[in-house]
């Protein structure tokens, strides 16, 4: 039941639409005049207060307008004739020829919407005025009021707190083109002395050639290009609810996306624009597609932002003017999302310098306490019984000062990189001797010996070996090999283990920002990546399957 209410509620524009329209049929073909079809006015007036796109839902009415419409309610109501009734219907057809609509499902609507309201006009109200007598005026009189029913089968999409906007010149022109229709016919009828049918057959067969012509005259393949010229003003806001599109831009900026996410859904609201079919757009190395592609195309290039419009039609020059300002518009709303990525992103590196300075901290008190007992142990001779310990203690505490030392050093000053190289085979035997213990594959196809930044070396693999390892909590048996090919001073090494793949969302970002993560994921390969850049080698995930999960770590040619 709630679901029902639910549904009617959503759709409460439309209910309010269907019943102004079926209190106006039931007013025109029920004694017309009478006191019946004057209360049937009455409560479609009413009706159309509701439903009318001059004033929000949510606007208060002043006592002026209110006034008005009150007066003008009366007058209707009391004086209600033929003659106020085709005015009353023109007003109509033009009120609701303007709406800007923002999909097709709402375009339908209204076209129905018109549609009874011209038949209304040439079949119930025109014959009247004119005293024509229609035999088939009672299939009107049936079969008119199923129309609006059909309204009800198209969703409602349109929220309450939506603009709604009129393009007061469209209203014109279609109110126009009615009358025209309506009054042609009538003169035409008693020109040539016909019958009404064919008379508004001709009529509007005249007219409707005439619009044809005018259509063809306003195109590209005409070759008349001057007049194209009269409706560039008019032809900006063509098809193009400009007013609604920003009001949905803002709100999606709003949100706590992405940039790419952000360009994906402001072009998903784009496309519902009636005169694009579909978009196409690049940005940096990614393309995407949104709707259909056809042989009309509006290309646009701002900056490293390239985007193709597709239309129904040929476009133009105004409403290519009027993409380019689209289109600049949004990329300064997705610059700003990449702004809003990149204080993100150095918020977060500024709150790992200020985790890194406190470790700074602690690290200097434990080297201070380190220096202490390494100091007692190196000239305290006294005590037979301390003699093996006091040797132990002097091998290992000055190799763990120096080292604390060194990472005390990178700590303080950050950017200072360590150039220190050593001999990839030395390197190599180095790195199997301290994992001897782990259970590690070690595979290698050397050809030659070059030199290598070992800090660089160290850091990458020791980051690797730490999350796989960190896998091995929840996975048994996690196998690890570790690959060195050399050949021609290209050096490639690869680190690859048989646990889970690491999420899709995680890895598309895993090298190339700082991610948060309760595996330990990201921090660390984000930063050994950066340092990777700087010697000029490159750190990829290069495979990311179940149980294939490989990292490699290479250099350029020229890359000694």
């Amino acid at each position: 039941m709630s679901t029902f209410i639910k549904k009617i509620s959503q759709k409460k524009e439309l209910f309010v639409l269907v019943m102004m329209l079926e209190f106006l049929h039931l007013s025109i073909w029920f004694d017309f005049g009478s006191l019946i079809s004057r209360s049937l006015m009455l409560s479609h007036l009413g009706l159309f207060l509701l439903w009318q796109p001059v004033w929000r839902g949510d606007e208060k009415l002043s006592i002026k307008n209110t006034a008005l419409f009150i007066i003008f309610t009366l007058l209707i109501t009391y004086w209600l004739n033929l003659w106020l009734l085709f005015a009353w219907l023109i007003l109509l057809i033009g009120f609701i020829s303007g709406r800007v609509t923002l999909n097709r499902s709402e375009s339908t609507i209204y076209i129905i919407a018109i549609g009874f309201l011209v038949l209304e006009l040439l079949f119930g109200c025109v014959p009247e005025l004119a005293d024509i007598k229609i035999e088939q005026a009672y299939l009107f009189k049936l079969v008119l009021p199923i129309l609006p029913i059909l309204i009800l089968i198209f969703p409602a999409d349109k929220s309450e707190s939506t603009i709604q906007i009129v393009d007061f010149i469209h209203a014109i022109t279609a109110s126009m083109l009615t009358s025209l229709v309506a009054l042609g016919s009538l003169l035409n009828m008693f020109l040539s002395e016909t019958s009404y049918f064919v008379s508004l057959t001709g009529t509007s067969i005249a007219i409707g050639g005439f619009i044809i012509c005018i259509s063809w005259l306003l195109t590209s393949q005409s070759r008349f290009s001057g007049i194209t010229q009269l409706w560039s003003n008019y032809m900006l806001n063509i098809g193009t609810p400009f007013e609604e599109w920003l009001s949905d831009l803002s709100k999606i900026n709003e949100q706590d996306l992405s940039p790419d996410d952000f360009l994906q859904k402001a072009m998903e609201k784009l496309v519902q624009f009636l005169w694009i079919s579909g978009i196409t757009w690049k940005v940096e190395k990614s393309v995407q597609n949104i709707g259909d592609i056809t042989n009309n195309e509006i290309e646009i290039t701002h900056k490293n932002f390239n985007v193709c419009i597709y239309t129904y039609s040929a476009a133009g020059v105004s409403l290519k003017l009027h993409s380019h300002l689209l289109i600049k518009l949004l990329h300064n709303f997705y610059q700003n999302k990449q702004r809003e990525l990149e204080l993100t992103r150095q918020a977060h590196l500024k709150a790992i310098y200020e985790t890194g300075a406190r470790i700074t901290h602690d690290i200097k008190n434990l080297l201070q306490s380190l220096q202490a007992i390494t100091s007692i142990v190196s000239h305290d001779a006294d005590g037979s019984s301390m003699i093996v310990s006091q040797q132990v203690l002097k091998k290992q505490l000055p190799h763990l000062t120096q080292r604390l030392q060194l990472a005390l050093d990178k700590l303080q000053t950050p950017q200072i990189q360590d150039d220190k190289e050593i001999y990839l085979k030395d390197w190599w035997d180095d790195l199997q001797k301290r994992n001897s213990h782990n259970k590690i594959q070690f595979q290698a196809d050397i050809h030659g010996d070059p030199t290598i930044p070992v800090d660089l070396f160290d850091s990458v693999i020791d980051n690797l070996l730490e999350n796989v390892q960190t896998k091995q909590y929840n996975e048994q048996d996690i196998e690890i090999t570790i690959t060195l090919a050399c050949n021609n001073n290209v050096i490639i090494v690869t680190v690859c283990d048989s646990g889970s793949m690491i999420p899709d969302n995680i890895s598309r970002q895993l090298l190339n920002n700082p991610i948060s993560s309760d595996n330990g994921l990201g921090i660390g390969l984000y930063q050994a990546n950066k340092h990777a850049e700087i010697f000029g080698y490159s750190l990829k995930l290069i495979i990311n399957q179940p149980e294939r999960v490989c990292f490699e770590l290479s250099s350029n040619s020229d890359t000694s």
